[in-house]
């Protein structure tokens, strides 16, 4: 049986048809666009579907990985203020979907998109076989999930109070630039910049070692402790300077096997 995943972000799109049986994705049927996430409802639609309908291949189910706030089982967004779809805000999306489709909206299952990454990396990633798993992406936001005896669901960590805060401040990109620049007095635009830096500059580094000492500070904090934590996400990509740093005792920390396909196959895994 083939589904199609989608992955659903803040700029863009990503499709593939995924074979369930094989647990991958079809060649050929990968493709990833850009989308106006400040444009009209109808327009916002319009680019999904389009997008989707290159990669359906004939197949009527769907699985897609959402950002929220979204209230998944009706299929409504509950996206206000965030920068990003706005125009969705209280509309019945999977079945304006469905409709642009040309299927029923009960064709269509929609998920959170961190709960989604860690699925696929349940169902044929670096969690496969595991059964009580935590899952992180760290990047623009900080997504994260919870699985127990296998089954990914949202945690909602971005909101715990932590330190001065809340985690998101802490385990995202906007932290990364705002703390190098107030050690260094210069700006980056991403993580992947300070990352390059972390070898000739005493700022760079320092950034990475506080990020991880406060990581493991939070990570200390969950209860029950899982059996594995999976880190995904852009920050992950500079995961030379804080990965050995991070040691939890009967924790096994990895990374993520799938990168961007996870969110892919665990939105689509859930109509296995």
């Amino acid at each position: 049986m083939s589904v199609l995943g989608v992955d659903i972000g803040g700029s863009h799109i990503t499709t593939a048809l995924i074979d369930l049986q094989s647990r991958s994705l079809v060649p050929g049927t990968y493709h990833r666009e850009r989308v106006n996430g400040k444009g009209t409802a109808a327009e916002i639609i319009s680019s999904w579907s389009a997008v989707m309908q290159q990669s359906m291949q004939g197949t009527h189910k769907v699985g897609i990985a959402m950002p929220g706030p979204f209230d998944y089982a009706a299929g409504i967004s509950l996206i206000q203020g965030l920068d990003k779809y706005d125009a969705l805000y209280g509309l019945p999306v999977k079945a304006l979907l469905a409709e642009a489709l040309g299927i029923q909206p009960e064709d269509i299952i929609m998920n959170n998109d961190a709960a989604c990454f860690l699925q696929g990396e349940l169902f044929n990633g670096a969690a496969k076989g595991q059964r009580n798993v935590l899952g992180l992406t760290l990047g623009t936001g900080f997504g994260s999930a919870v699985a127990t005896e296998g089954h990914a669901e949202d945690a909602s960590f971005w909101c715990r109070p932590f330190l001065a805060s809340r985690a998101e401040d802490y385990f995202s990109t906007r932290w990364f630039i705002t703390r190098y620049e107030a050690l260094s007095g210069m700006k980056e635009e991403n993580v992947k910049n300070i990352a390059a830096l972390a070898d000739t500059s005493a700022a760079a580094a320092a950034v990475f070692r506080e990020f991880s000492a406060n990581l493991l500070m939070f990570l200390q904090t969950i209860t029950p402790q899982p059996s594995m934590i999976v880190l995904g996400g852009n920050i992950s990509h500079a995961h030379a300077l804080f990965l050995k740093s991070l040691q939890l005792e009967g924790t096994q920390i990895v990374l993520s096997e799938l990168g961007e396909k996870a969110a892919l196959l665990g939105a689509a895994s859930y109509w296995g």
